[in-house]
């Protein structure tokens, strides 16, 4: 075979091409410490090492969160331990307190204290870590715990009839005469429905029976005075045999000249009904008479006009023209005004009314959890007036008591509670009329202002552990839980049946104190548990990343004497055919011309 000069040359070249290859790949790996250098050094192990990076950088990701996490919950733990020695520090106040060695005055010092440590458990339960609030679930930019106002609107609603005029006058209008009035009368129809006969008679009946006993001689027996009250009492009418009177219907005819203002208007109103029942004085009355019917002029300068409970009020024939001119209308109710009703038709006017409570400058000061009902039940003003307290909705009421400028809300035949005082704090005296109810709203010393959302976070694949706590859980009752309390309305009440002087009060409270302490040392061993999970966590991920790294290195790391061994061989490879090539190739122009 005929070799030529290119043959050998493109030979030796080949050769020396793939001599410098090798040892160029060699001195990269010896450079860097790696054998694999790009997939197609070895497809199978590029894949490998490619998630194996992926785990171990996933894996960095996890511990890096673990760590914050550490440091979240370390804060966390602190601040529980400050909280539960702030309450382990009140059960020594309180115990101090219930002690019957101690002084009022100590006493009272007992409860500034407690509103000291009351401030210093809102501030722990406000905690940051950062700018991210500890104790709020997962709103963690919203403040968790926000102090309310002692003072409290309540809703005040009227139930009854009460039929108020649209139209209104002015109080510079209400002493001059009324425009539009025409001389004439109109009149109004007082039905009297059994309700009323029925309290109508009974009241008779007592108020019989009661002259008859003052009547009788202190020294009689007692079956004398029963025998006398037997006789005595069926001179009086009973329900039924008057009933026949009843049935007819009774009204008051009012009588102007056309020259009568509001004010007079009115007064002529009540002067009639007052007249109508006889001038039977009632000090319930808000014009102090006992009356079917009463006019008076409200805050809002509209005409009111009330039936007394038991009345159906109906509106009958009028020539002057008032009726249209107020244009009467049931509060409440929409429709057209009732003007010149029939008089057997009938206007029902018994409806739930809200009122403006600036009518009474009522407000209720204190805190509580429940929502109380205060229903005037006797009409009067302050010490006449009485009411009836309800703390569970209206099911239950309590005796009913006189109602004062401030009076303490309490229903002795309900569920305990907190302190709560309606106070009224008008110049003048108003008149509380029977059907008034004053609504007050669940009112808590302090609310939770975050949410219960649990913020879970991933300690390994697939695995998640709760990392927060929050406010409601360390300082509020849990409805199924009877082993825990509300630390602040506990703290509350402390405070103050210490500044009452109240000791019995003082030594109750020492249970709940007890239920407050167990719940945070509660939730401090499970923080201590979390910690510990994430300490597991963390070693459990160290480990997993050290021997993906052992994996990761026998895949693309080189063996550095292996390496410099095969390099030295490479290079005499190298040297020794470049040696040959120069012998083997001498190219001459005599030599290509062949």
């Amino acid at each position: 075979m005929r070799v030529t000069e290119l043959t050998k040359h493109n030979a030796v070249t080949k050769n020396l091409n793939t001599n410098s290859e090798e040892l160029q790949e060699l001195m990269v790996g010896i450079s860097n410490g790696k054998i694999l250098n790009k997939p197609s050094d070895d497809p199978v192990g590029a894949a490998k090492v490619q998630d194996f990076r992926t785990s171990i950088n996933h894996s960095k990701t996890l511990e890096k969160n673990i760590s914050a996490d550490k440091v979240w919950l370390n804060t966390n733990e602190e601040t529980i331990k400050q909280i539960g020695e702030a309450l382990r520090h009140v059960k020594d106040l309180a115990l101090e307190g219930a002690n019957g060695a101690s002084t009022k005055e100590n006493r009272s010092t007992l409860a500034n204290e407690i509103k000291i440590i009351t401030k210093d458990l809102i501030d722990l339960g406000n905690k940051k870590e950062g700018k991210l609030y500890l104790f709020a679930g997962t709103k963690t930019f919203t403040k968790p715990l926000e102090v309310s106002s002692e003072i409290t609107d309540p809703v005040v609603k009227f139930f009854g009839a009460r039929i108020k005029s649209a139209e209104k006058i002015i109080p510079i209008n209400q002493s001059e005469p009324l425009n539009g009035i025409l001389p004439g009368s109109f009149t109004l129809y007082l039905n009297e429905t059994p309700e009323y006969q029925s309290e109508d008679k009974l009241s008779q009946l007592e108020k019989l029976d009661a002259e008859q006993k003052a009547d009788k001689p202190t020294g009689m027996e007692e079956a004398e005075d029963a025998k006398i009250t037997d006789e005595k009492k069926p001179a009086s009418p009973s329900i039924d045999e008057t009933e026949g009177e009843n049935n007819l219907p009774k009204k008051i005819v009012i009588v102007l000249d056309g020259t009568e203002s509001i004010e007079q208007i009115i007064k002529k109103i009540n002067d009639a009904a007052i007249a109508e029942d006889g001038y039977v004085e009632d000090p319930h009355s808000p014009i102090g008479f006992k009356t079917k019917i009463a006019g008076d002029i409200g805050i809002d300068n509209s005409i009111y006009l009330y039936p007394t409970k038991g009345i159906n009020l109906q509106f009958g024939e009028d020539t002057t023209g008032f009726f249209n001119r107020m244009n009467f209308e049931q509060i409440g109710m929409p429709g057209d005004a009732a003007t010149a009703a029939k008089a057997e038709e009938g206007t029902d006017t018994g409806v739930d009314i809200e009122i403006d409570p600036a009518e009474y400058e009522a407000v209720f000061n204190g805190f509580s959890k429940d929502n109380y009902l205060v229903r005037v039940i006797k009409g009067g003003t302050f010490g006449l007036a009485q009411i009836i307290i309800s703390d569970d909705g209206g099911k239950t009421w309590s005796q009913p008591k006189v109602l004062n400028r401030k009076t303490e809300i309490f229903n002795p035949e309900g569920k305990a509670s907190n302190k709560v005082d309606l106070e009224f704090k008008a110049n003048q005296d108003p008149f509380f009329r029977e059907g008034l109810e004053f609504q007050f709203r669940e009112n808590e010393f302090v609310k939770y202002k975050g949410n219960e959302q649990i913020k879970e976070v991933l300690v390994d694949n697939g695995i998640k552990v709760a990392l927060n706590i929050n406010a409601k859980q360390l300082f509020k009752k849990d409805p199924v839980d009877e082993g825990t309390a509300d630390v602040f309305d506990m703290l509350n009440r402390l405070s103050e049946a210490l500044k009452d002087d109240d000791q019995l009060s003082v030594m109750k409270s020492i249970d709940d104190i007890d239920k407050s302490i167990n719940q945070v040392l509660k939730f401090r061993s499970q923080i201590g548990s979390t910690f510990k999970e994430l300490e597991s966590s963390e070693e459990r991920i160290q480990k997993n990343m050290d021997f993906r790294r052992e994996e990761l290195s026998k895949l693309e790391d080189m063996d550095l004497a292996k390496g410099a061994v095969d390099l030295n061989k490479a290079e005499l490879k190298h040297k020794t055919a470049l040696d040959a090539s120069a012998k083997l190739i001498q190219p001459t122009l005599i030599d290509f011309l062949r």
